[in-house]
């Protein structure tokens, strides 16, 4: 690499970060290309020789910008770090620091979402933020380097929203399960999640695989091997997670891996899995000694009950009944519905620019500051005073048109201090009055 002076170092004999991933800890990262294992402390960059594990180089990082809670990921053989709570993404440059390379404004809303690269683009799933959790997909578009809602088939089924989960992409099917969801009354309400779900990204549609009552403990250690998820709890024990064939496999108790250094996942390649021990230095460990003893395997949720003809029968006829009625209730509901150029509600249609609709369909999904607003609305042939006059008013004549528009005599945006920072206003939507919204 152009510009990047390589040093080659002893490895510290002792560490004492301990936090697991989506936390600041050391990361583990496989270098195929080179054949190399990389690791990632809080300012650094150790790559290693994957056969005999020499020290080939340390890249001090400069500026590391909370190196460790970043997720590091390579992506067409580039070294690039997603921030494990927002939407900043930063690339190793030839000068030793972090350069970010998207232009998001996502901050503190995607705490334990999956990570992952589908067709060289980068996908998230779930993750909480500000008192809630998600349940879509979110990938950076390529071209505006924004994140983006991925759209999913109006038919599909949703899935749970949750944090901190066990995933997998296994090619054309995403499936997760584990992690938290939270109740409508807030994030001191959290509860487990026992649901199974998988996701086609050629059909577009979620579904509900069944339920397990696996419980891992407290911050467990996982790494993946082809298309099962292997997981190391803190009493030392190894489990296989096999989604797609809906197993669950007990490995007997190894002695080796009580020297895993807890709370930081290893990484397995080429039959070896690497690891940090418990005095920070990275070791190898051939896999099949550590999986050569299986206690037992049995399914690993409870699908759901289809085997009763007359139960599907009597069910499909419900559905059908149910279906009916929804459909009667949704021609006459109250809800507004989002248009390219407008808003519907009922029979009346006001027409909006598409600045105004950006507006609404983010603020509909998340808290919106002030200063995301001003960006969208502002001029450049203003000062920062009449921008922000024009700010509120714009603010004000999206307000006094859904009020014409529905009859409801509440606002539809509300001001109020921001969660982030009371020192600022943002706005958000006012779910009470005016319910859901449709697109």
């Amino acid at each position: 690499m152009k510009g990047v002076i390589w040093l080659l170092f002893l490895v510290p004999f002792f560490s004492f970060s301990q936090e697991r991933r989506n936390r600041e800890t050391n990361n583990l990262l496989v270098d195929s290309l080179r054949n190399q294992i990389i690791h990632i402390t809080y300012d650094s960059l150790i790559r290693l020789d994957a056969n005999n594990l020499k020290v080939l180089a340390k890249q001090k990082i400069l500026r590391p910008k909370r190196l460790l809670s970043f997720t590091p990921i390579i992506k067409v053989n580039k070294l690039i770090f997603v921030d494990n709570h927002g939407g900043d993404i930063f690339e190793l440059t030839e000068k030793d620091s972090l350069s970010k390379i998207d232009n998001s404004d996502i901050k503190n809303f995607l705490i334990g979402s999956s990570v992952f690269i589908k067709n060289d683009t980068l996908f998230r799933y779930g993750g909480y933020g500000y008192w809630s959790t998600s349940n879509f997909f979110i990938y950076l578009d390529n071209t505006t380097k924004q994140w983006e809602v991925y759209n999913i088939s109006n038919t599909s089924s949703k899935a749970k929203d949750v944090h901190s989960h066990f995933s997998i992409d296994t090619g054309n099917e995403f499936y997760f399960f584990g992690g938290h969801s939270i109740t409508h009354n807030g994030a001191r309400d959290g509860f487990s999640n026992n649901e199974v779900w998988s996701f086609n990204f050629q059909t577009k549609n979620w579904h509900f695989l069944g339920k397990s009552k696996t419980d891992f403990g407290s911050d467990p250690a996982d790494f993946i091997i082809d298309k099962s998820i292997y997981i190391i709890n803190e009493l030392g024990r190894l489990y296989r997670v096999d989604l797609i064939e809906n197993e669950f496999t007990e490995f007997k108790i190894n002695p080796f891996i009580y020297l895993f250094k807890k709370h930081v996942n290893p990484v397995f390649y080429k039959d070896y899995l690497y690891y940090i021990d418990k005095m920070g230095v990275v070791k190898k460990v051939a896999f099949k000694t550590l999986s050569n003893k299986v206690i037992k395997t049995t399914t690993f949720y409870k699908k759901k009950n289809s085997n009763n003809p007359l139960l599907i029968s009597a069910g499909f006829v419900f559905l059908c009944f149910l279906l009916i009625v929804i459909y009667e209730y949704l021609k006459v509901r109250n809800a507004i519905v989002i248009s390219k150029n407008g808003l519907k509600y009922k029979s009346k249609f006001i027409q909006l620019d598409s600045v105004a609709i950006s507006i609404i369909e983010l603020v509909i999904i998340k808290e919106l500051e002030f200063s995301v607003i001003t960006k969208l609305v502002r001029k450049e042939h203003l000062s920062k005073i009449q921008n922000e006059r024009n700010r509120n008013q714009y603010l004000e004549d999206i307000n006094q048109k859904i009020k014409l528009l529905t009859g409801f005599k509440s606002n539809f945006l509300i001001i109020s201090k921001s969660t982030f920072d009371a020192r600022y206003k943002s706005v958000i939507f006012n779910k009470m009055d005016y319910g859901k919204i449709m697109k």
